[in-house]
């Protein structure tokens, strides 16, 4: 027997349980710097105290970029729970076959959802997970193990444990659980293995030692179901302006709405993915049909699976994940046979459907065509990458975010009361201070020098807010309204069967109109003082590759331990640009799925690496795209290292002075 036991798992899982910061729990603001000279003055002469506020407030953006913890309870389908039969007898445990070997990166513990707000749950106290290519674990890697010392309860948190094996089975063994008119009684809401940035472990066959199964409750398939407490894999950024797709049957009428989509060729499906509409951005309220045919028609036939909702009025908190294990289709036909309803009225909706083969989403921009009443029309908001009211996130991405809010939280726990203390005596010291310089008649025309130079610095602000506002509501709202026309004269031709050359040309307007939209975000964002850090350039990065790379997976690193420090207004464009540009080679050029992006420090220089694993490059010294960074380098003064090859992909490095970063770059 191997055994192989991370010495970087055990810490890290230990050290979020002793931190006892969840996401989820308060969050203490900022208090905000008082008007009162005293203060302000504290904080000119504590270099320390200002050096923490920025800080914290640097990490309170951060968490504004990521996943929210939205903690929703389910109604069926809770997870698994297993126990020991009787004293003595075997350690209750559950195994997931993931169909075939395959190289894992990060398995989650997903504790099931409290019955109230003191519920310890139930997550085992000690455990081990154990991976292995035999189904009989002969020869096994421990990934992770508690030993002798029990865990405390998590709440609802998802747990990571890094991995770098190769297996087929993962089984989780529990030899210490909870005792609640059981024996060792533990519980999970999900057990989500990754490997290549997506989740192999949805839909895949679970044995089990132990199970206390209740039907339509607890049972072992609802481990790898995809349901869980901690609401949808979406992360926020500009909601959806077509928020999906809604029927409302009316009297007399059919109650059946059919989506079709034709995916072009015979594809593999593994999984159908359907997301809950939601009815309005203040309430809660989600809407699935309460009954759904969904038939794959491909070369073998006609295949058909229904789905009914086990708790007959419940809602959809979660998008409903459908395994087909590799059934070929070329189209797919959801076909509702009951819908929902709402007091007196009657809804079949939908907000978002991916068809996935492998890792790759392969509904992701296809036409769905909606059939109701004996109309037919084109629905494009149903493969947008939207749910009702944001953008969907790959769920390792989803459950990274998670964890990573954890971390932060648990900083902010850190820093706040330091914050505090350090203000308290800053302000004590500075009162006494005060009082003798305030003596010294020097200060008088000093104060005069800098209000002068404060309030010119005011105005030119002023200045650039007006440009900005000025570009945000006048232009912004023009291509709006171009975008907006164009969708619906498109929708209009599409239903009315019009030229197809007219059509496309509607649409291309659409697309440059919201290209052109997002563009002049960045500018507005560029003119943003306020905005001039290397930690805001850091969190403008993470939601720009949010944006562009929603079909890759990816992942933004800051190791800088600089990130407040300022940017000059030519340094902080031209390293934005340089940014966009090689995230739009890697989209048009690289066929990748993952990127990698990552900033650190380099002795006086800011480093920025952006990699993938695509193609990589021809000719590195010649395409027009190469160029456009070596010129932004150049303008920077900066040193671009470029590496290609078609087996590692390309990997683009490039490094600048801080020094180049304050100061105004000087085309050439």
């Amino acid at each position: 027997m191997r055994s192989n036991v991370p010495n970087r798992a055990i810490p890290t899982v230990l050290t979020m349980l002793a931190a006892g910061v969840f996401p989820g729990s308060p969050a203490y603001g900022l208090t905000p710097v008082s008007p009162n000279p005293i203060s302000r003055l504290a904080r000119v002469f504590d270099s320390q105290l200002v050096k923490v506020e920025d800080r914290v407030a640097w990490l309170d953006k951060q968490l504004s970029t990521f996943a929210s913890f939205n903690e929703r309870p389910l109604n069926s389908g809770l997870g698994f729970r297993a126990s020991r039969s009787h004293p003595g007898g075997p350690d209750p445990s559950v195994t997931i076959d993931l169909g075939s070997a395959l190289p894992l990166e990060k398995i989650f513990l997903i504790p099931a959802q409290r019955e109230y707000a003191e519920d310890p749950g139930l997550f085992p106290k000690r455990f081990t997970i154990d991976l292995s290519n035999h189904e009989d674990f002969s020869n096994r890697t421990i990934l992770f193990t508690t030993g002798t010392m029990p865990l405390p309860s998590p709440g609802t948190i998802p747990f990571p444990f890094p991995c770098k094996e190769t297996a087929r089975y993962v089984r989780l063994t529990v030899q210490e659980g909870n005792h609640r008119g059981a024996i060792d009684l533990f519980g999970l809401s999900e057990m989500v293995v990754i490997s290549n940035g997506e989740p192999v472990s949805f839909g895949r066959q679970v044995s089990s030692v132990g199970a206390s199964d209740v039907p339509s409750i607890w049972y072992p398939e609802a481990l790898v179901d995809g349901r869980m407490p901690l609401g949808i894999w979406h992360n926020g950024g500009m909601p959806d302006p077509n928020p999906g797709d809604i029927v409302e049957i009316e009297d007399g009428t059919d109650q059946n709405t059919v989506w079709d989509m034709d995916l072009g060729t015979d594809q593999a499906i593994d999984r159908l993915v359907l997301f809950p509409y939601r009815l309005s951005k203040n309430l809660e309220s989600t809407v699935l049909p309460e009954s759904l045919s969904i038939t794959l028609d491909g070369p073998d036939g006609e295949f058909t699976h229904e789905w009914t909702n086990p708790i007959p009025g419940s809602e959809s908190t979660t998008p409903l994940m459908i395994p087909f294990s590799g059934h070929k289709a070329r189209s797919i036909r959801i076909t509702t046979l009951m819908p929902w309803e709402l007091g007196n009225r009657r809804l079949n909706a939908l907000s978002e459907i991916e068809v996935w083969v492998g890792n790759k989403n392969v509904a992701s921009g296809l036409p769905v065509n909606r059939i109701h009443g004996g109309d037919s029309l084109a629905i494009a908001s149903l493969t947008d990458g939207y749910t009702s009211d944001r953008f969907i996130i790959p769920v390792s991405s989803w459950l990274n975010q998670l964890t990573e809010r954890c971390r932060i939280e648990r900083e902010l726990a850190t820093l706040r009361p330091v914050h505090r203390r350090l203000s308290s005596r800053s302000e004590l010291n500075a009162t006494w201070g005060s009082a003798v310089v305030l003596g010294l008649t020097f200060l008088i025309p000093v104060f005069i020098v800098e209000r002068r130079r404060l309030l010119s610095r005011d105005q030119l602000d002023q200045i650039r807010k007006r440009i900005a506002s000025d570009l945000h509501d006048d232009i912004g709202s023009n291509l709006g309204s171009i975008s907006l026309i164009a969708r619906t004269a498109r929708k209009d031709l599409v239903r009315m069967k019009g030229p197809d050359e007219i059509a496309e040309d509607l649409g291309e307007m659409e697309t440059i109109a919201r290209e052109s939209s997002l563009a002049m975000r960045d500018i507005v964002w560029l003119l943003e003082r306020r905005q001039d850090s290397i930690g805001d350039l850091v969190e403008r990065m993470r939601e720009t590759a949010c944006r562009l790379l929603r079909e890759i997976q990816f992942t933004v690193e800051c190791e800088s331990n600089k990130t407040t420090a300022r940017l000059s207004l030519d340094a902080k464009r031209h390293l934005f640009l340089f940014y966009k540009e090689a995230i739009h080679n890697i989209l048009k050029h690289s066929h990748a799925n993952r990127v990698s992006i990552r900033l650190w420090d380099v002795d006086d220089k800011l480093a920025l690496e952006i990699s993938d694993n695509g193609v990589g490059l021809p000719d590195a010294d010649r395409p027009p795209t190469v160029n456009k960074l070596r010129d932004r380098a150049k303008v920077l003064d900066g040193l671009l290292q470029i590496a290609s090859s078609s087996e590692t992909g390309t990997s683009i490095r490039l490094m600048v002075k801080r020094s180049h970063l304050t100061t105004h770059p000087v085309m050439s």
